[in-house]
């Protein structure tokens, strides 16, 4: 794990190279192979996980089928939900393809902003960023699911 990496990433792009190693720090790369379970729906959940390489589906089970809801490439985050509500994981991630993530657990995430709040604030920023976009993406595919419904199809 590089400075480098984290720059490239929405949730750290604002850091310092400093606060980009302080990042570094108190995260892991793990490897997980094609298909494999990174967490499962209903697990309680305290990391949060940037793609280093790869590429993880986030999906949900019903009736032991899967639905996948996205498929997400690198530089991209999973599993932050958990970071803000203390809720069991919401969905399962599973690695779409072999990939490594780069796991930062959630407590050592907020001691690193209790100790510099100016981390703290550019992540939370590029975060509110981040859910607004995503609700946005959400809003307008339920928007076209609600025309068709209303034409008929």
């Amino acid at each position: 794990m590089n400075q480098d990496f984290l720059k490239q990433t929405l949730l750290f792009q604002d850091l310092t190279e400093e606060e980009l190693v302080e990042i570094i720090l108190i995260g892991q790369v793990i490897g997980f192979k094609k298909d494999q379970v990174i967490f499962r729906e209903g697990e309680p959940g305290d990391t949060l996980y940037l793609i280093v390489e790869g590429s993880v589906r986030i999906s949900k089970m019903s009736n032991n089928c899967e639905e996948a809801l996205t498929i997400l490439e690198a530089r991209s985050f999973f599993g932050e939900m958990t970071l803000f509500d203390q809720e069991p994981r919401s969905a399962w991630a599973i690695a779409h393809e072999d990939s490594s993530v780069f796991a930062i657990r959630s407590s050592d995430l907020f001691s690193v902003f209790e100790n510099n709040r100016s981390i703290g604030y550019k992540f939370l920023w590029a975060f509110c960023q981040t859910l607004a976009k995503r609700l946005r993406m959400t809003n307008e595919k339920f928007n076209i699911m609600m025309s068709l419904a209303n034409v008929g199809f």
